[in-house]
């Protein structure tokens, strides 16, 4: 594992975030105190520092909002629709003001104060949590001074809601698909939302790793005949995809992303060799000691799984002509091998009849409709109403046949297997593929020309 250090801090981190829900404090400053040790006996570095981020993520984890009625307070950093997400949350408790990782809260219209809510407003609410999700019973937010990146945000909530009323007006059918997929929008009706979520497409209605990447490469493909040095394309693609993430609200699956594109930009322009394993643990580190919270969301989980899968499964499964197409095809698979686990765990289900769909026809239509609303919205800031019309009729057939999609998948049989004992089938199917992920990592450090060098350049045509 020499070769994936960063890797194996990450996973050092989840495990230390995990300890700490067992609630014993002094677990948190021994793993940091044996880590020291390590040090001073003059052990491997590798296992010392791991040890020690274990210690420290321990320590650094807030506490998660038990369920129940209480005072929270926060500030919010995204606006969705009735939906807000809070950072710096603290709640209420018989010891005082307890700090809680990040959370979305739902928001009845009926509780809207004098102005909608904004970015960087400070939020104060009585909330109750129930099964995971949390509402606001009574509410109240107020203006607070924001810094520039706040100033940032709240300009990109802007144009997200004028390009989702461009939407409304010019795509024929599928506008609320369409602003969910692009936009990454959570105000979308109710039934269509279950649609997606029991056809096993939920992935499909938030911005994550896979919006990001598909942006990137199209422009990069476009800009590699326009200016193919380096230097110049990838700080473009870079700002482009920072631009797309300040619109859609820098959700942590986006931040997370556009963070992991922007060390592999580094690593380009210096024209140094990257693993992505190396490159994911990274970003991973230093999102797990942010707010080790994380852990326990299910986008994290299945983002992170998905790919782990991608980058050591992939390469295992056979290739064929042509090339590109293999690989997409290899990389999907790989990516829905990875989350098994994590669908058991979180929804208590798998998603059979929809595994052939994402390996083959959902990455095709995600990519024209990514692309779609990428040229829709520079006409829609452009202001070229025709052609705004053109593109919204070109995108509403694809749109909607990822809808009827999705209603075709719900009605297959077998379209979701329920797993009855969930704890048990996830610690058994995660164990194997953990097993399966470490076998192959070692095999790949010990036979280097066996496999397809670690690269998104491998993706790429």
């Amino acid at each position: 594992m020499r070769k994936y250090p960063f890797f194996l801090f990450f996973i050092a981190a989840i495990s230390g975030a995990l300890l700490s829900r067992t609630n014993i404090w002094w677990i948190g400053p021994l793993l940091s105190l044996s880590a020291a040790g390590f040090v001073f006996a003059k052990q491997n570095v590798l296992i010392s520092l791991s040890i020690f981020f274990a210690g420290l993520s321990f320590m650094l984890l807030p506490m998660a909002l038990p369920d129940g009625i209480h005072f929270i307070t926060g500030r919010i950093n995204q606006v969705s629709g009735n939906a807000v997400s809070l950072s710096d949350m603290k709640f209420h408790t018989s010891y005082g003001w307890i700090r809680a990782g990040s959370a979305y809260v739902f928001i009845s219209k009926n509780n809207y104060s004098q102005k909608n809510p904004e970015i960087s407003d400070l939020f104060m609410a009585e909330v109750e949590k129930e099964d995971g999700k949390i509402s606001a019973i009574d509410s109240f937010w107020t203006e607070w001074p924001g810094s520039f990146l706040d100033n940032v945000m709240r300009w990109g909530a802007s144009v997200s809601n004028f390009i989702y009323d461009h939407f409304k007006r010019y795509v024929i059918a599928g506008a609320d698909t369409l602003s969910s997929v692009f936009l990454g929008r959570r105000d979308v009706p109710y039934d269509l939302k279950m649609m997606y979520n029991e056809s096993g497409y939920a992935q499909i209605f938030a911005v994550s790793g896979a919006n990001v990447w598909i942006i990137a490469t199209i422009t990069l493909i476009f800009l590699s005949e326009l200016v193919p040095m380096n230097y110049v394309k990838y700080p473009i693609v870079l700002a482009i995809i920072i631009l797309y993430g300040v619109i859609t609200g820098f959700s942590i699956p986006t931040f997370r992303a556009v963070f992991t594109f922007a060390i592999y930009t580094i690593f380009k322009l210096l024209d140094r060799k990257q693993n992505l394993l190396n490159v994911l643990g990274f970003v991973g580190l230093f999102e797990v000691l942010l707010d080790g919270s994380v852990i326990f969301d299910p986008s994290f989980q299945l983002s992170y799984s998905a790919v782990i899968g991608m980058i050591t499964l992939a390469p295992m499964l056979p290739e064929f002509k042509p090339t590109y197409v293999s690989n997409a095809i290899n990389a999907t698979i790989a990516a829905n091998i990875g989350i098994i686990p994590f669908l058991i765990l979180d929804f208590g289900r798998i998603y059979v009849a929809s595994l052939p769909f994402n390996a083959l026809i959902v990455p095709v239509l995600m990519t024209i409709i990514m692309e779609g609303g990428l040229i829709f919205s520079l006409f829609a800031i452009l202001n070229i109403s025709f052609l705004e019309m053109i593109v919204g009729a070109g995108i509403s057939p694809f749109v909607k046949a990822l809808d009827w999609l999705a209603y075709f998948t719900r009605m297959l049989p077998l379209s979701t297997v329920e797993i009855p004992s969930k704890m048990a089938v996830f610690g058994i199917t995660f164990s194997m593929l953990s097993a399966l992920i470490f076998l192959s990592l070692m095999y790949w450090q010990g036979n280097p020309g066996k496999y397809r060098k670690s690269s998104v350049d491998d993706l790429l045509p």
